[in-house]
């Protein structure tokens, strides 16, 4: 059987069809593609790749419209059109720090985890995530250690100071950060 995939002629037209064909749009562009099962959805890989993304995008939708963070996201003219500022930070996030599949994945995992975790001021994340109300993420059939709660907003200051935020705190690495970089940090999640 050929794959379908493409744009479709129609006005509209949503969901699968015959369970075979899946109709959609994305981004205005209205699209056909053969519908793909997954042998078993709950694989050890599927709960792996789930997991990362889940605890990224849970860290990541703590940001707040117009908050100091999405203001120097905006300002430096960061987000594509037609993304959200979210989605474009678990993007970045898994792109630079979280990257690849299977084994490279949870080797990219485990090491972020372990980074955050030997950090001097770990409980001092811990209590930022807290204080932003993210929890620890955990799915039952991945294979490696819930997402630590930390663990988001240490990648999420990674990333602030790699894209180049100007200002306190992201003029110093975050390895070097105190508690008063990891508040002022904090204070940036919040609408200004």
């Amino acid at each position: 059987m050929a794959i379908l995939t493409g744009p479709l002629m129609s006005l509209d037209a949503r969901g699968k069809f015959g369970g075979s064909i899946v109709y959609m749009g994305w981004k205005g562009i209205k699209s056909a593609r053969q519908l793909v099962t997954p042998a078993n959805p709950q694989s050890i890989a599927q709960g792996d790749s789930r997991l990362v993304m889940g605890g990224t995008g849970r860290a990541s939708g703590k940001v707040g419209v117009d908050s100091g963070i999405h203001t120097q996201l905006k300002d430096l003219n960061l987000i594509p059109d037609r993304q959200s500022k979210q989605s474009y930070l678990v993007q970045y996030i898994i792109d630079q720090y979280l990257a690849g599949t299977g084994a490279t994945m949870t080797a990219a995992f485990v090491a972020q985890l372990a980074l955050c975790t030997g950090h001097t001021k770990y409980t001092t994340f811990q209590q930022a995530a807290t204080d932003l109300d993210i929890t620890e993420f955990d799915i039952n059939y991945a294979g490696i250690s819930p997402y630590d709660k930390a663990l988001g907003v240490f990648l999420l200051a990674k990333a602030c100071i790699a894209l180049s935020f100007t200002g306190t705190p992201y003029t110093l690495s975050v390895d070097s950060w105190t508690e008063l970089q990891v508040a002022s940090f904090t204070a940036d999640f919040a609408a200004a």
